[in-house]
């Protein structure tokens, strides 16, 4: 492989990633907005519970959660 092929693949490589972790930063953000919604002196948020956590988002957010904020639920949940 000449080396302008190895510089255009590791290129490739470095702007996937790049790219998502661009998406996790967007779900970071809109995840910390939508618990900014949340009263925590009132409601406790579920920390050990992926189902009941996932169901919280999908409420705050109004509709289902895409792959990038699934995966930052798997983050998030304390095991």
């Amino acid at each position: 492989m000449m080396i302008r092929e190895r510089l255009a693949a590791i290129e490739l490589d470095v702007r996937n990633r790049i790219d998502q972790d661009q998406r996790s930063l967007e779900a970071v953000r809109a995840v910390r907005e939508w618990m900014e919604q949340v009263d925590h002196e009132v409601e406790e948020v579920p920390l050990q519970d992926r189902d009941r956590l996932s169901r919280l988002l999908v409420s705050l957010k109004g509709g289902e959660l895409n792959e990038e904020e699934r995966l930052l639920i798997e983050r998030i949940i304390i095991k």
